[in-house]
């Protein structure tokens, strides 16, 4: 009888044990997903040599941009998600200066119109470039990719995507992070 609660015992301890390294497990990629904020998986981008397809956007102050704004040169567009951390420090960097190597940058706010966060989000990002917000299922995360990743930060050439990545050291040319070029005002917008 003692033999069997013994044998008992060491059975209930390793299938405890294995349960806490489980949950441990689940705990670690729930909080890496969170922190990624989007819903793809966290490597998601867009192929590089994808060409970007037909969308149409308006911005935040009521211009509207297509396929036709990336289509000719050398652009730059971000996509970034409310609520997503990463998001929120390349906002920040953004800000403070840091360049996107593009003349006049797109930028699609992933939210709620109506949401303070997203307001917020697009008020910080007007002064960097354009800025529309978007639904995440929108013909625009669809037409660069289906973008669904957050932030996903894309440099294109000639309407094909040449670089994708989730930060800007991985699409920005290495000449580019010392200098920001200006943004031409938009016609009726204050210099």
């Amino acid at each position: 009888m003692l033999t069997a609660l013994i044998v008992l015992a060491v059975v209930l301890g390793i299938a405890t044990a294995a349960n806490l390294v489980l949950t441990f497990a689940v705990i670690r990629r729930l909080r890496t997903l969170e922190e990624g904020g989007g819903t793809g998986a966290p490597d998601a981008l867009p192929a590089v040599g994808t060409a970007v397809g037909e969308f149409t956007a308006v911005t935040t102050s009521g211009e509207e941009v297509s396929a036709a704004d990336v289509a000719a040169g050398d652009a730059f567009a971000g996509f970034v998600m409310v609520g997503c951390t990463p998001c929120g420090t390349l906002i920040e960097s953004l800000a403070g200066g840091a360049a996107t190597g593009a003349a006049d940058p797109l930028f699609f706010v992933v939210g709620d119109p109506e949401s303070p966060e997203t307001r917020r989000m697009t008020a910080a990002l007007g002064p960097v470039g354009r800025v529309a917000v978007v639904a995440e299922r929108s013909a625009a995360t669809a037409a660069f990719g289906q973008v669904s990743a957050f932030p996903t930060l894309l440099r294109i050439k000639d309407g094909v995507i040449a670089a994708a990545g989730h930060e800007l050291g991985d699409v920005v040319p290495a000449a580019a992070h010392h200098a920001a070029p200006a943004r031409p005002a938009l016609v009726g917008e204050r210099v």
